[in-house]
């Protein structure tokens, strides 16, 4: 009687475990990754460093927008209580004076927050065709780099107007989306295992 290749429907136990052919033949064993200087681990982890980054540089202007804008509370709406004179007066938060301050309402402000998000959508197809071309790993330290200098540029435009800044973000949005994220994974997989 003829065996086939692939194994039976139903192995008992103990066929199971003593079965050893490998899958195909003439083929070298499987070895472990280094733990050191493994071209994958590496890859993860400046993988991880790159994301951090990015991230960071995303969320930077939401936190230091708080400190941007000139407040709109006025000292005779911010007492506490009117039973007790003593808590009475409003409260003075000591804070750095040296940074310019804006007139951005809360709709101004949206925009420039939301302005990152309009460069950040349009550029996630065509980012990840480049990554395609040019490799994940060149395009995701390039979209570092870009989203790096145009956010030190951010006081400089926030200097010429509400436009400049608009502007500015959705370049910083276009610079951190274009590297393609889920592609420029499976990119640098590949070229790693080459």
């Amino acid at each position: 009687m003829m065996r086939s290749p692939g194994r039976d429907p139903a192995p008992s136990d103990g066929e199971e475990a003593s079965d050893s052919t490998p899958l195909l033949q003439g083929a070298w064993p499987a070895e472990g990754a280094p733990v050191c200087c493994s071209a994958r681990y590496n890859l993860a982890v400046l993988a991880f460093f790159g994301f951090f980054v990015l991230y960071a540089l995303r969320v930077n202007l939401s936190v230091a927008l708080v400190d941007m804008v000139d407040s709109n509370t006025t000292s005779a709406d911010n007492v506490t209580s009117k039973e007790c004179a003593e808590h009475s007066a409003p409260v003075k938060i000591l804070r750095s004076q040296t940074g310019k301050r804006y007139q951005w309402d809360a709709e101004t402000q949206g925009w420039i927050l939301g302005s990152f998000f309009y460069g950040y959508i349009v550029t996630q197809v065509p980012g990840g065709y480049i990554a395609r071309k040019v490799g994940g790993k060149r395009l995701l330290g390039f979209g570092i780099l870009g989203t790096a200098v145009f956010t030190l540029f951010t006081p400089i435009a926030a200097d010429f107007g509400v436009g400049a800044l608009v502007v500015l973000r959705a370049l910083e949005g276009l610079g951190e989306s274009s590297h393609g994220q889920q592609t420029w994974i499976h990119t640098a997989v590949q070229e790693s295992s080459q």
